[in-house]
């Protein structure tokens, strides 16, 4: 069922999850900044809209990336309902055990 090397493994994904939750959207928002610089230092047009929709896409990449760990169990979830099936959830109970034990330290 869920023992100690299957929580160990969980615990380090889910830890190495929220770590990229958090800094890439702050990596991705300085490098935006330097973008936004660069928009106001800029005096050609097409440079201009170049680096704007290179902002629009950081931005949104950002949003993304911030969300995974929201919409991957959320779709996994949907597909769960949609197509039932047989299988062992053994896991599923287990990754929550370890997320409820991480959120309580």
């Amino acid at each position: 069922m869920c023992n100690e090397e299957m929580q160990m493994i969980f615990e380090v994904v889910i830890k190495i999850l929220e770590v990229v939750r958090f800094l890439i959207p702050i990596i991705l928002i300085i490098f935006c900044t330097i973008d936004i610089f660069k928009i106001i230092v800029s005096k050609k047009e097409d440079e201009i809209k170049k680096l704007r929709k290179e902002v629009f896409m950081k931005i949104i990449y950002a949003v993304v990336i911030y969300l995974i760990p929201v919409l991957v169990p959320f779709i996994l979830g949907m597909f769960d309902r949609l197509f039932p099936m047989d299988y062992d959830d053994s896991w599923r109970s287990c990754w929550e055990l370890v997320e409820e034990r991480i959120e309580n330290e």
